[in-house]
């Protein structure tokens, strides 16, 4: 099945300021499961004293170079809607996950983001601090790889929130994730995610399940696939 795999984001390509410092972030610690049936998913958490946070649509556009420069090192560009997000490696966490965890540092908004590319890839400096996140993929010739749009279910239960999603290309998954401000707390946010699969019966992804992005990439971007295939992110399956 489809494997990814945690990698490094070694602190020397950082050629200014450095990821890991900036202020803003936050380390997303998820699993993903089976699809759920919606209504016993929101039967189990009300009865467990949760609740049933919102329902929502939106679009995710991902972005890479043409030699994928990013994903190749399991970074992960992301306009979701009108708003940016960039998905960093933890460095302490190097687990292989199998697919099924992830765990990456969070970086939100255009401004930052785009420091934050701006460090990570070879642009013109020309513009400087001037410089906003349309000119920086310019420079870096970015451009879109995957975009899809999502239906999701959220649900709020212990320290964690639960996403049911359906994506418009057909695939459906759920996601439990945990918030946390750094890397100290990964191991508690596991737990809690452990803890709350159990109680409310989540099924673990099988053989022929993956992420969203994951499934996009393997059904729709031979070239991406390819790259993440020869660093060992993903398996060829």
């Amino acid at each position: 099945r489809a494997r990814f795999a945690r990698h490094l984001l070694v602190a020397a390509s950082l050629s200014r300021r450095g990821i890991a410092s900036m202020g803003g972030t936050m380390i997303e610690v998820e699993r993903k499961f089976a699809p759920p049936d919606l209504v016993q998913l929101a039967r189990r958490v009300e009865e467990l004293g949760g609740k049933r946070v919102s329902e929502a649509s939106f679009t995710d556009v991902y972005f890479d170079t043409p030699d994928c420069a990013l994903t190749r090192r399991d970074i992960w560009l992301r306009r979701r809607d009108d708003e940016w997000e960039l998905k960093l490696p933890v460095e302490a966490d190097a687990k292989r996950s199998g697919g099924e965890r992830t765990v990456f540092r969070e970086v939100e908004g255009a401004a930052a983001v785009n420091e934050a590319l701006r460090d990570l890839l070879p642009v013109s400096s020309a513009c400087e601090d001037l410089c906003v996140i349309d000119d920086t993929l310019r420079d870096a010739a970015l451009a879109p790889f995957a975009d899809f749009a999502t239906t999701r279910s959220k649900f709020a239960l212990g320290g964690c929130s639960i996403d049911a999603d359906t994506a418009s290309f057909g695939h459906a998954v759920m996601e439990i994730e945990v918030l946390c401000a750094d890397a100290s707390g990964v191991e508690a946010a596991e737990a809690e995610i452990a803890r709350v699969a159990d109680l409310v019966g989540a099924k673990p992804l099988t053989s022929a399940l993956g992420g969203k992005l994951e499934t996009y990439i393997r059904r729709h971007a031979p070239a991406v696939l390819q790259a993440l295939v020869e660093e060992g992110i993903l398996s060829r399956k």
